[in-house]
């Protein structure tokens, strides 16, 4: 069962990495509906391609 949910999360585990951090994070759980995407400078929201995968990512692990 583990690497049933291992496989399930890689994808968004990869996703949430792919520009620096906690800005796919905060995109995600936006899309959860538990914050705004909102960072702080010096950070900066993600682009648009990092933003669909996380969004494909949490679809991959029926989250949305």
């Amino acid at each position: 069962r583990a690497e049933e949910i291992n496989s399930l999360l890689t994808p968004l585990n990869n996703s949430l990495f792919i520009e620096s951090n906690p800005s796919p994070v905060k995109y995600a759980a936006s899309l959860l509906k538990l914050s705004s995407d909102d960072v702080r400078l010096p950070l900066v929201k993600i682009t648009e391609p990092t933003k669909q995968a996380v969004k494909k990512a949490l679809e991959h692990a029926v989250l949305i």
